[in-house]
């Protein structure tokens, strides 16, 4: 990842050369902090001064191709239907088109993801701003303190029953909207100020045109139940999964 040589305003010269968009437009004014890194990307802490003082946000950098961790794309991605047939052709060859064309469709998906279940009303971070190789959002946390994962704030839940209901709420919410998440784990929710926020959606699929779709949205809930398990919520993922497959089928949910 590259980094920019300019003193921005809190930041130095450790801020990634992908975050000199938001800098100019003026989205944001001051660099803090790698707040984590993960498969695909890293996520910074930025800043905005205003009136009422510093507000925080978190920026999402993209790794370069050759960077990422993240292997198995084949699950998620199966070309989806969405493209012409030389753009699927070029992406199952894997020419340089391919790569291109794959690479804006990994890119694009999260924040396209974001804005459609901000509308629906999910929990997840409110978009800020879009960019090349990169996006703005909502930051969680208070202050320099981030909100921790909901693995980390096991101890902290006060309404464990509450927490995972709304959670699956909102699985069924994102199936709602054709939209698979395929990596929800209790390392891809947040806990902040009582509220389950999902993040982390670039490998997030839609079951109309991925076939792995059922075996990822059973995952993601045999997750969810392993979690609040630990917690004394008992619930049986198997039976969970079939019914909110059966009602996204019959077009009820």
């Amino acid at each position: 990842m590259k980094y920019i040589e300019e003193s921005y305003t809190g930041g130095a010269c450790a801020c990634p050369e992908a975050l000199r968009q938001y800098f100019d437009d003026g989205t944001i004014d001051g660099y803090e902090r790698v707040l984590s890194e993960g498969k695909e990307a890293v996520v910074h802490v930025v800043s905005k001064h205003g009136s009422g003082g510093k507000v925080y946000y978190a920026a999402k950098v993209y790794k370069k191709r050759e960077e990422r961790g993240f292997k198995n794309r084949a699950d998620y991605f199966v070309t989806q239907n969405m493209y012409k047939r030389r753009a699927i052709l070029a992406i199952r060859k894997k020419t340089r088109f391919g790569r291109e064309v794959e690479e804006a469709v990994w890119q694009n998906r999260e924040t396209g993801y974001l804005a459609e279940l901000l509308a629906a009303g999910a929990d997840v971070p409110v978009l800020v701003k879009a960019g090349q190789d990169s996006f703005i959002m909502e930051y969680l946390g208070e202050g320099e303190q981030r909100a921790p994962q909901l693995i980390e704030a096991r101890g902290e839940i006060g309404d464990s029953r509450g927490v995972f209901a709304r959670l699956l709420e909102n699985v069924e919410l994102f199936l709602r909207c054709n939209i698979v998440h395929g990596d929800l784990s209790p390392y891809n929710v947040l806990y902040h100020r009582g509220r389950a926020v999902v993040i982390d959606f670039p490998q997030a699929s839609d079951p109309r045109r991925n076939p792995n779709a059922q075996a990822l949205l059973l995952r993601d809930i045999r997750n969810l139940c392993a979690f609040f398990a630990k917690c004394a919520v008992p619930a049986d993922p198997e039976a969970i999964f079939a019914e909110m497959w059966h009602k996204y089928q019959l077009n009820v949910i």
